[in-house]
Parts: structure tokens; sequence; C-alpha cells
């Protein structure tokens, strides 16, 4: 049989051809489907940078509070330690109300989550972003809930002990304050022995250390937070 090597190079040559094209017609859609995977990875960075600036916001407002409940302990404690002669029973009756430090952080999870189910997360460039962001959202935000949980607990513990042995009636304003409203003190009874006792002394130390501890966790997730501002704002030029 004889073989025409002519209509074998030329069959040949339109197969080359052939694969050539479903190659390149290949290439050319998967890196449409890149850049359109690409452009959401950015859009999804841009809505990050947004939550982080509003938890950013979330997060100076906790702090002062946690501040101020722990300087308010400060003063009652020294209150006590003086059998009372500081503060007016008044005075101390409210300060007892707002030394509350259980006011928790919320972060809002949901532009992290849409980056790891759409796989974006794997797009990012940056390793100091990718590290970041699961730090905040897995580890940190971790140590958050488990925190949060504790200072819960402490917070129903506290608030029992204050209303059950002071009586306290009040009026809640829900249209000023932070969160929950501004309360005003109706009614009380003061009383003298556990305001002074080991009992109250030691629920307000405890809230005291429950309030360094998470003011040191919500100053890390600050510093983190502006970090991972910093590296989604160069993964974006």
């Amino acid at each position: 049989m004889k073989i025409d090597f002519k209509i074998l190079q030329r069959y040949g040559l339109e197969s080359i051809v052939i694969l050539l094209s479903v190659i390149i017609s290949f290439y050319i859609e998967n890196q449409r489907d890149l850049a359109s995977k690409k452009n959401e990875k950015n859009q999804l960075l841009e809505d990050l940078i947004e939550t982080i600036e509003e938890d950013l916001k979330q997060l100076i407002n906790i702090q002062e509070k946690t501040t101020e409940a722990v300087k308010l302990i400060n003063e009652i404690q020294n209150d006590i330690n003086s059998k009372n002669n500081i503060l007016t029973k008044k005075e101390a009756v409210s300060k007892l109300l707002t030394a509350n430090v259980g006011v928790s952080f919320f972060p809002q999870e949901g532009i992290f989550n849409q980056l790891i189910s759409t796989g974006s997360f794997e797009l990012i460039e940056s390793k100091e972003l990718k590290g970041l962001l699961l730090k905040l959202y897995d580890h940190q935000n971790n140590r958050n809930i488990s925190i949060s949980h504790m200072i819960d607990l402490y917070s129903l513990e506290y608030a029992e002990k204050v209303y059950l042995n002071f009586r306290i009636d009040f009026k809640n304003n829900n249209r000023e304050g932070y969160i929950y409203g501004k309360r005003t003190i109706e009614t009380f009874n003061f009383n003298n022995n556990y305001y002074i006792s080991d009992e109250l002394y030691g629920l307000l130390s405890r809230g005291k250390r429950w309030g360094y501890q998470y003011d040191r966790l919500l100053g890390d997730i600050s510093q983190n937070y502006k970090k991972a501002k910093i590296f989604a704002e160069k993964e974006l030029k």
C-alpha cells in the first residue's frame, strides 16, 4: 500500500491547527474566568475594607465603655475602702449600675466568609493579608467569643447581685446612650453591709480583671484590623 505523505502532511497540519485552536480557546476562556474571579476578589476586598472601618468604630466604642467601667470600679472600691465617705449613696448605686464590663464585640464576618466560599481568598497575592485575615476571623475571633461568653456569665451574676442587694428601680430611655439606652434611677435601698462586704469587693475585682483582659484583646484586634486594611488597599493597587 502506497502512503501519500502529502495527504498525511496536510491532515497532520490541519490536526495541529485544530489542536492549537482548542488550546488557545481554552486559554482565552481560562483567562476570562481568571479575570472575572479577580474582579470579584477585588470587589470583595473593597467591601472588606468598609466592614473593617465599621468594626474599628465598634471597637473604639466598646473599648471606651470597658475603660470607663474599669475607672468606675476603681472609684467604687476607693469609696468602699473609705467606708462610703467619698460618694453619696445615689452616686455609689449609679456607678454600680454603670460599672458593668459586659459589652461584647461582634465582628462582621460575612465578607470574609464570601472570600472563602467563592475561592477569592486563594487569589489574594499578599501572604501578609491572608495571614492577618485568618488570624482575625479564626484565632482572635474564637478568643473573642470565649472571653465574651465568660464576661456574659459574669455580667449576669454581677447584675443579679447588685439589683438584689440594692433593690433598684429605674426608667430606661432607649433613644439615648450606647446600645441599650440610658437608665435613670427611680428608687433604691442602700445595703451598707453588702456595699462594704468582701463579696462585692471581690465581684468588682473580677470585673476589673475581665475589663483589663478584654481591653487588651480588643486592642490587639484593632491593630490587626488596621494592618489588614493597609494590605488590602495595597492588594487593590
